[in-house]
């Protein structure tokens, strides 16, 4: 069966709890960031979690973009993720099933990785995580070259960028469009030469501007001109401002600006995967470029309003 879409993700299990400003200080993290688990104050983070009220749910960036997809009705979807024999990884499969997205799922030995998504009262997101096996991408790809769009991110990248590169390789062997998206400042950082090198195989490229700014070393519009020169479709997102979308063909270039659809925002947590999916969607329904920018507009406001991952 030819899938429309297909995704390599870490299999992250998210644990959504609030917290406040003061007890992010006291753990020396800074609101909107990632930081490894690793690397806190293991019992000054039990303590202040252990009488949290945790929300779980499977996630991980690409999956969440294969949820959203799934559940607006792209019938053939699929994902590639490891999880660990344990009780969130049978939670993360049976999520995987129930919602038609075909399992390319391994289990392994091991913990499956969790994510623990600390939400501030202004509902900005703060983030540490223990990918357990999740980045064992022991795959076999062969999958990829019946599909029309491969879905991956800088988290991937990162995490096994061996296997990962392997994968978008296989994909553009079989010239299977490469929708991809940024992640975060420190996955650039950490990758930023993969990344330059794969900016040409890029057929849908997904940034925010601090992310474009951080791999272009230029300011946001100038960024969304350089990347555009790579990447067929390149898609800054700027917050509260909205989108822009920009498809360059030779000499020819089109752009779009998205305005945001105002919403009382619980968390912005999968906001960018929401979008990525709403634009992904339409797109592979024939959507004009500006209506598939307005679809993911509209996505990632349903998911800010929530607070969940994703629908």
């Amino acid at each position: 069966m030819k899938l429309d879409l297909i995704a390599l993700s870490n299999a992250m299990t998210d644990l959504t709890f609030e917290i406040t400003e003061e007890e992010l200080s006291r753990l020396g993290l800074k609101k909107e960031s990632y930081t490894p688990l690793r690397n806190l104050d293991q019992k000054l983070f039990s303590d202040i979690i252990h009488e949290k009220i945790f929300k779980l749910y499977p996630a991980g960036s690409p999956a969440n973009v294969i949820i959203n997809t799934s559940r607006l009705g792209l019938k053939k979807t699929g994902l590639y993720a490891t999880v660990g024999n344990d009780s969130f990884g049978e939670n993360y499969i049976r999520t995987i099933q129930q919602n038609n997205i075909t399992s390319l799922i391994n289990t392994v030995d091991g913990k499956s990785g969790v994510c623990y998504i600390m939400i501030t009262p202004d509902g900005e997101k703060t983030t540490t995580a223990d990918i357990g096996v999740a980045n064992q991408f022991d795959f076999d790809f062969s999958k990829l070259k019946d599909s029309r769009i491969f879905h991956t991110s800088g988290y991937e990248l990162v995490t096994n960028p061996k296997k990962t590169k392997e994968a978008i390789e296989y994909a553009k062997k079989y010239n299977v469009k490469l929708s991809f998206d940024l992640a975060d400042k420190a996955m650039i950082q950490r990758e930023r030469s993969s990344i330059e090198y794969l900016l040409k195989d890029i057929d849908i490229l997904f940034a925010t501007e601090s992310e474009a700014e951080e791999l272009t070393g230029k300011n946001p519009l100038n960024a969304l001109k350089a990347l555009s020169d790579y990447s067929g479709i390149v898609i800054l997102k700027k917050g509260s401002q909205g989108s822009v979308v920009r498809r360059r063909v030779g000499h020819v270039s089109e752009e779009y600006r998205i305005p945001i659809i105002p919403v009382e925002v619980k968390s912005t947590c999968g906001a960018g995967d929401a979008y990525a999916s709403g634009f992904l969607f339409a797109y592979l329904i024939g959507l004009p470029l500006d209506e598939c920018g307005n679809m993911g507009s509209e996505i990632a406001s349903r998911v800010c309003a929530s607070d969940r991952p994703h629908l």
